[in-house]
């Protein structure tokens, strides 16, 4: 008698096993219990819309939003093998201290590409140095103040990324900068982009993204690993 439950007891476990492995597998990163789908956005590994996914997006009436933050207005309008492309829309009422909060995270943040358009700052904050005037490409002429909520005298700047301020470079916003200029709003974004040609592009702004930890990617995928912003082994597949 127990020799017939022996080997029905370890050819179930035998099963377990290969399924939890093909699960595991799935998608290169081991989040195979994530929901990838959002009306007709289909994210690869490692972004979904699910508590198992390893980058959690939000999903709400088939639109697919930063975090659970569809307040903000951070529409996620494509994901790329390196960026979250986010779009906003114009918009001075856009709480500034709980976006800029959502725009870092231990999964991705910010690229030094971005140069975030602001409102009513203050001109005696620690992080005044990283305003300008944005008169390189003003955005407020390319934005309709009644349709953003945004008054006649409402002061627009441009918050860019500094130097780096060693030899290791700087590929991203810092966050504490951003927020020690004290703005009220953060009204929009321009991001640059170099393909198909040179220029910046209003309402658009890019997130580059990782993985925690050392390379997990599948056998056919290529492997990137570097030091994230939180400084962080990270890697990106």
């Amino acid at each position: 008698m127990r020799g017939t439950t022996v080997l029905p007891l370890a050819a179930m476990v035998v099963v377990l096993l290969h399924a939890a492995s093909r699960a595991a597998g799935a998608g290169g990163g081991g989040d195979g219990s994530c929901e990838r789908s959002c009306g007709s956005m289909k994210l690869p590994y490692p972004f979904g819309f699910s508590s198992g996914c390893t980058i959690r997006l939000g999903c709400d009436d088939d639109v697919a939003w930063l975090g659970d933050a569809r307040e903000l207005g951070l529409h996620v309008r494509n994901v790329t093998a390196r960026g979250i492309i986010l779009e906003l829309i114009p918009d001075c009422s856009r709480a500034f201290n709980a976006t800029v909060g959502a725009l870092f995270s231990d999964n991705y943040a910010p690229s030094s590409g971005n140069t975030l358009v602001v409102s009513s700052c203050s001109p005696v904050a620690q992080g005044a140095r990283i305003i300008s005037d944005c008169s390189s490409n003003p955005p407020a002429s390319n934005m309709s103040r009644s349709s953003s909520h945004c008054s006649a005298n409402e002061s627009i700047r441009c918050i860019v990324s500094l130097p780096p301020s060693d030899s290791s470079g700087r590929h991203f916003l810092r966050k504490h900068e951003v927020l020690s200029s004290e703005c009220v709003g953060l009204v929009s974004s321009m991001s640059y982009q170099d393909e198909p040609t040179p220029g910046l592009l209003l309402g658009l702004l890019r997130l580059d993204w990782w993985v925690q930890g050392r390379c997990r990617c599948s056998p056919s995928a290529n492997c990137t690993q570097f030091t994230a912003p939180t400084g962080q082994e990270v890697f990106r597949c």
